[in-house]
């Protein structure tokens, strides 16, 4: 088998490149296009190999009908291994990010078609490139790049997009010096948004439900929702940017970085009872669950469940297989009276709601008994 000839570094996974099987101007091509993320040594985690369609290129991991579309695959392919090898340790944001010289990284995270590319374009410009695709965070803050092509409309070809290096489109090279991440920023493009931009706070739970479908692998990750918090933390509060052009986004980058806000969040309970031998209400079993103010956040899979009111005090109550009227009891001492009315029809219809949206599961054991 014929090595790679072109090994990149992708969020800290070295991927081997074989273009063997690619004409020679297309495997220059491709080479280009990833410059910037080459390395030097010898060793990869994994290979990939890409080929033009033909009879004699069907065992290829990547292929293409022309050079161009070769390219575009090749370039998800990459992604997808990347994220697929680092999905139990890194927080992997869907976002574009720049990296300021004294090392601060600033991820601005959004869906496919909110601007990214087209943001880190702009923002490459003054900052050092990043990536516009996928921002790996360790455990400690360490942001690992992934200085991938740039996939940009071709000005010959108004219809068809090509992949561009970082240098050819006259994206900065990174500070020589480590990375870690100091904000993270939600995108909100608006053609009908001020002029300048605007920066705002987000609310610490608005912020988990907008970042959480915005995540690779979120649930793979040891206390994910933990994790994300602690992130959160750690850069002062994620902010929102409301703008319209991506050309005066960047003299907004150091207010952006000055953010400092804390969640205050703890953990919660998340053990769901086993062995119900009466009729009574369980939790389902989350992957995390965490509280800010008097908010109650759970992963269920990859749903997040933001519960208020007097649903925080329900799940609190339901550690060991409750019944109705036990629970009730539980939350009525959680929450204290209120007033002259019966606040058990309230918690009972909360407790139904809950059951309905998949968040506690009722338990009638006598009718499952033969």
């Amino acid at each position: 088998m014929t090595g790679p000839g072109l090994r990149i570094s992708a969020i800290g996974v070295t991927i081997g490149l074989d273009l063997h099987r690619v004409e020679a101007q297309g495997r220059m091509d491709i080479e280009r296009s990833w410059q910037a993320a080459k390395v030097d040594h010898d060793s990869h985690d994994l290979i990939l190999s890409a080929a033009l369609v033909g009879e004699e290129n069907t065992s290829a991991d990547v292929l293409g009908g022309t050079v161009r579309e070769l390219s575009a695959l090749l370039s998800t392919r990459v992604t997808l291994a990347a994220i697929e090898q680092r999905k139990h340790e890194l927080v992997m944001l869907h976002a574009c990010a720049i990296a300021l010289p004294e090392g601060d990284v600033v991820a601005f995270v959004g869906p496919s078609g909110r601007g990214k590319t087209t943001l880190a374009t702009a923002l490459g410009r003054h900052f050092g490139y990043v990536t516009d695709e996928t921002v790996g965070i360790a455990a400690d803050g360490t942001v690992l790049p992934y200085q991938k092509p740039l996939s940009v409309i071709d000005a010959l070809d108004p219809g068809a997009k090509k992949q561009v290096s970082p240098a050819a489109l006259g994206l900065r090279s990174l500070p020589d010096r480590a990375l870690h991440i100091a904000a993270i920023v939600l995108l909100d493009r608006d053609d009908t948004a001020p002029e300048p931009p605007v920066v705002d706070d987000v609310d610490p739970v608005e912020a988990l439900v907008r970042l959480v479908p915005e995540l690779s692998y979120l649930p793979e990750l040891p206390n994910p929702l933990q994790r994300l918090a602690d992130l959160i933390d750690g850069v002062g509060g994620v902010r929102r940017l409301h703008y319209r052009e991506s050309t005066s986004v960047p003299v907004l980058v150091p207010e952006i970085i000055g953010a400092q806000r804390s969640t205050n969040w703890r953990p919660l309970p998340v053990a769901s009872f086993t062995s119900p031998s009466a009729e009574c209400y369980t939790r389902v079993q989350a992957l995390d669950a965490i509280a800010i103010d008097e908010y109650a956040v759970l992963l269920l899979g990859s749903r997040v469940v933001v519960l208020d009111g007097i649903g925080p005090a329900i799940w609190d109550s339901l550690h060991d297989g409750p019944t109705l009227d036990v629970v009730v009891a539980r939350v009525l001492i959680a929450v204290g009276p209120a007033g002259d009315m019966d606040p058990s029809p309230l918690v009972i219809a909360a407790l139904d709601a809950m059951v309905d949206s998949g968040v506690v599961e009722y338990h009638n054991c006598a009718e499952r008994t033969p």
